[in-house]
């Protein structure tokens, strides 16, 4: 399963985003209200990076993501003093990431990255994006599907190379 999760927007000040998107969301679609954060560093660039998501309550809804450089002077601020806050990137998430990148591969579609990248906080989240020269602007970030727990994302049970774990729930669980 393939889908659009969200789009991403390079914030300048992420607080005053969020306060920006809060009072646009609660006349526009109160039920995309409900945020979860996440905090990290690229573990291939080491940028720290602070983001806010505003999850639809739809299960493959697509969501609107806030992110920033948790401290300056990083590539992002070069990225905003040239361009300004902007839609950074739009994320379609798969329940088999490898296999979304190897698709893409064979069919001749670029990969900005060798090997997939991911948080230094999440090693089970994988990301890789298709450049803006083949989609005329914006990133396309592929990666890894997850579910929301609380303000938080966790591994998808039911993704491929989490086949181990939701054996183990459906054990436990009987679902």
């Amino acid at each position: 399963m393939i889908y659009i999760d969200h789009v991403s927007f390079l914030v300048k000040d992420l607080d005053v985003a969020i306060r920006d998107w809060e009072h646009l969301l609660g006349v526009l679609s109160p039920g995309h209200l409900k945020m979860t954060r996440g905090e990290g560093a690229d573990v291939q660039e080491g940028v720290r990076m602070k983001w806010a998501t505003f999850q639809n309550p739809e299960p493959n809804g697509v969501s609107i993501q806030l992110w920033s450089a948790v401290e300056p002077g990083t590539w992002v601020d070069k990225v905003l003093a040239k361009r300004g806050e902007f839609v950074h990137h739009i994320c379609f998430l798969s329940d088999d990431f490898d296999q979304m990148c190897d698709d893409l591969r064979a069919a001749d579609v670029p990969l900005l990255l060798e090997h997939a990248s991911n948080p230094d906080t999440m090693p089970w989240l994988r990301w890789n994006f298709v450049p803006e020269d083949k989609t005329h602007g914006t990133l396309l970030e592929l990666a890894t599907r997850y579910l929301v727990c609380g303000d938080r994302w966790v591994p998808h049970p039911d993704n491929v190379e989490n086949k181990e774990l939701a054996d183990e729930l459906r054990t436990r669980f009987s679902y």
